[in-house]
């Protein structure tokens, strides 16, 4: 919940015919990730139009997406590009942003409300989501959670993280940082480019929350975007806990590998540049061909990298206050950056049941991603939507921490199971879902 886990895809890439209408579904992926890296390689393919169907059983996670999306799109003329990444890569992993970051959120939250409420607004802020699909209970519920990020009445993010570290450790929270570096280093480093998540930035995300660390700014405001399971009671809207992932992290999303051989560079046995620099060069990429649909070049030195980045900044990690000032804030209405070649589906929270019913949906996809949390509840009527020779990728559990050998072994052998019922073959004799954080699957005809 809030990130997947394994590196952003582009999943246009996957098709074979490379030209017309492509149909792409993206289930449960926790995320944007593939996504936005779908948006930015466009360049590379020759399709007509792009569409892109998003589902999560958790209708809550829009509210996320859309905020990412709409961060990720924003004009140059609006927002730098080095602004925006690290922007985006705070409200995307960190409990705690900071003071410029959450202004910037709580302003984006007006014209979020709107997006969601204004077909007008939609058209014209963000034309690139649809909503249609949605129900009317479903918009009330993104609509209530962009009010809540809004107000900004209080998010005591770093007690509730805390408590759920507390939980889940129990007697061994006085030893934790033992704890943790134990499971970096028994369990990520062993995984295939877990080596590029380094002991200090891993251990400080799983003591804080916090992620993504810069030297020169400090994280102190509360992430509001963490902020899911709301109640509400009249105009009175509270965050009841923090339900996201406390073990696995952030990092494997963006920050395993890089185009960029100067940021993959050793030293001592240890990477110079830590999993959060990685993300933050991917990021920079991405937004950028996003923009300009033309492959990213990076300015910098190549030989020279400058400040190697190993420490952490100091940052005091205080108890967030319940209440602020309330601020009036108006919306700005603005056009995004233009991506008028791809439309960005929303569907229900019913649409995994509903959808292989309808005829129109009978052999309409050419593209299926399924997240792992998603797996229990795949079966033969969600991959009849894929078309004939279509492409099924299942996401694995590579990258979850504490998974035993036993464990990955009976995942195996049901997603074999799983598949063959479906009618879907691997392009591989060999599955193995230690090495590869996705498995390709062919619908047969």
């Amino acid at each position: 919940m809030l990130w997947g886990s394994s590196p952003c895809l582009d999943l246009a890439a996957y098709d074979e015919f490379d030209d017309g209408h492509l149909n792409i579904l993206i289930v449960s992926a926790g995320d944007t990730r593939h996504l936005l890296q779908t948006l930015a390689k466009r360049y590379e393919h020759s399709y007509k139009k792009i569409s892109i169907y998003v589902y999560e059983p958790v209708v809550d996670m829009y509210a996320r997406h859309i905020q990412q999306i709409a961060l990720a799109l924003e004009p140059i003329d609006r927002i730098s590009l080095s602004y925006k990444v690290r922007t985006w890569m705070e409200l995307y992993g960190n409990t705690l942003v900071k003071p410029n970051t959450n202004s910037y959120l709580i302003k984006k939250s007006a014209q979020l409300i709107d997006i969601i409420t204004d077909e007008t607004a939609r058209q014209h802020c963000l034309p690139i989501v649809q909503l249609d699909a949605l129900k009317y209970k479903e918009k009330d519920t993104i609509e209530t959670i962009f009010k809540y990020w809004k107000n900004n009445n209080g998010f005591n993010i770093t007690t509730m993280w805390d408590k759920r570290v507390r939980n889940h450790l129990g007697t061994r929270y006085d030893h934790r940082n033992n704890v943790f570096d134990w499971d970096l280093h028994m369990t990520l480093h062993y995984i295939d480019g877990g080596t590029r998540i380094t002991n200090r930035e891993y251990t400080y995300w799983r003591d804080t929350g916090v992620a993504y660390t810069f030297l020169e700014t400090d994280c102190t405001e509360p992430n509001y975007t963490f902020a899911l399971a709301l109640l509400k009671d009249g105009d009175k809207i509270t965050a009841m806990d923090y339900f996201g992932d406390i073990i696995n992290g952030p990092f494997p999303s963006f920050g395993l590998d890089c185009e960029d051989d100067d940021m993959l560079k050793m030293g001592n046995m240890q990477p110079l540049k830590r999993s959060v620099d990685l993300t933050e060069r991917n990021l920079t990429r991405m937004f950028y061909e996003i923009e300009n649909q033309m492959p990213y070049k990076h300015r910098g030195k190549t030989d020279n990298l400058g400040v190697i980045i190993t420490e952490l900044p100091n940052v005091k990690i205080q108890k967030v206050q319940t209440l602020s000032p309330q601020v009036k804030v108006m919306s700005e209405h603005y056009s995004s950056i233009n991506v008028s070649d791809v439309e960005i589906h929303f569907i229900p929270r019913t649409a995994m049941s509903d959808y292989p019913t309808f005829d129109r949906y009978k052999q309409f996809f050419d593209v299926m991603y399924c997240g792992h949390m998603y797996f229990e509840k795949m079966n033969f009527h969600i991959t009849s939507m894929i078309k004939d020779g279509g492409i099924v990728l299942m996401e694995t559990r590579k990258f979850i921490v504490n998974y035993k050998q036993k464990q990955h072994d009976e995942f195996k052998q049901k997603l074999i199971d799983l598949m063959k019922n479906c009618k879907c073959v691997s392009s591989t004799e060999d599955i193995d879902v230690i090495k590869n954080a996705v498995i390709k699957f062919n619908k047969q005809h």
